[in-house]
């Protein structure tokens, strides 16, 4: 049981960074306000961080649930979140796609030789989710 409750701590906090982390990351002059961007650019940047905000939101309604089914909720919330970092993720490989650091390098924190900009974040927020489903799971699989 406290695997369970670990796990859905765990998908609780990525659905409630799914929720706002749009806003905390885009509302500034790298993003929204900066003059360089192209009204169209703002506009798939505010999309975004709509999508982002209603799959968080849509997935901490759901990992909150009591009644009807919560394997499916559990389920659903997990995948809300993230389907949001796999596409994330997987939009550094379209054409001249690139994150943060090729503007603003210098706000991005490294280990190493690891830039630690939307890809890896992403990847470490699918592996959290991952985890975190796998454990709270546990709570919702009758036992044989």
């Amino acid at each position: 049981m406290k695997n369970a409750a670990t796990g859905r701590w765990l998908l609780t906090g990525v659905a409630a960074f799914t929720t706002v982390g749009g806003f905390l990351m885009d509302w500034n002059k790298t993003h929204l306000f900066n003059p360089r961007w192209t009204p169209h650019a703002k506009f798939h940047d505010a999309m975004t961080i709509l999508l982002g905000s209603m799959l968080g939101a849509g997935s901490l309604y759901l990992l909150q649930k009591k009644d009807g089914d919560r394997a499916l909720h559990l389920k659903m919330g997990a995948l809300l979140p993230a389907s949001f970092f796999l596409a994330q993720a997987g939009s550094f490989a379209f054409p001249g796609a690139k994150g943060m650091d090729a503007e603003f390098p210098e706000k991005i924190p490294t280990v190493g030789k690891l830039k630690l900009n939307e890809g890896p974040f992403s990847l470490l927020m699918l592996a959290t989710a991952g985890l975190g489903y796998w454990l709270a799971q546990k709570e919702d699989t009758p036992k044989a």
